[in-house]
């Protein structure tokens, strides 16, 4: 447990460094998750009201802490202030392999690390191919947020009703 106990503390931490906060009502955003859910309330696991996608824009109506309130696309909702830019020249990943991203990733995929680079890298070191692999297949797996929350309660990561 204490593995995933650090684990999650550095992507958090990560993720808090390689945020772009915003500045002030109207601002621009543009998702750099792969995917995430815009939440009915400043929870992580409150109901999704929608789904976005990197790359998806969206207006800054206000910020709460670490918590946005945005709209996108006619639907008002919240999301976390890591899972945003609010630079005008962001680079996206752009390939749709993968359902998401860790912050640690998306900062790379910002500093050029992207499928290309990957690729070359990859054709440079072919000796690392199973690890590339092993990666490829951790991130795909997809969990759920009644599996996330259960795993996060039971670990004592989190408090009912977070």
């Amino acid at each position: 447990m204490k593995h995933w106990t650090r684990a999650l503390g550095l992507f958090v931490t990560i993720g808090l460094l390689a945020a772009s906060p915003p500045q002030e009502r109207g601002d621009s955003l543009t998702v750099t998750r792969k995917t995430t859910k815009l939440r009915q309330d400043k929870r992580l696991f409150a109901p999704a009201v929608a789904e976005l996608r990197e790359g998806d824009k969206l207006v800054l109506e206000k910020q709460e802490g670490a918590w946005l309130s945005v709209l996108f696309a006619e639907v008002r909702g919240w999301l976390h202030e890591t899972d945003v830019s609010a630079k005008k020249e962001v680079r996206l990943s752009g390939e749709g392999v993968r359902e998401t991203y860790t912050a640690s990733e998306t900062s790379a995929a910002r500093k050029g690390f992207n499928p290309q680079v990957e690729k070359s890298y990859r054709s440079q070191k072919p000796q690392l191919e199973a690890a590339f692999a092993s990666v490829d297949r951790l991130q795909a797996r997809a969990v759920s947020d009644d599996e996330l929350q259960a795993f996060l309660l039971a670990g004592g990561l989190l408090k009912e009703g977070q």
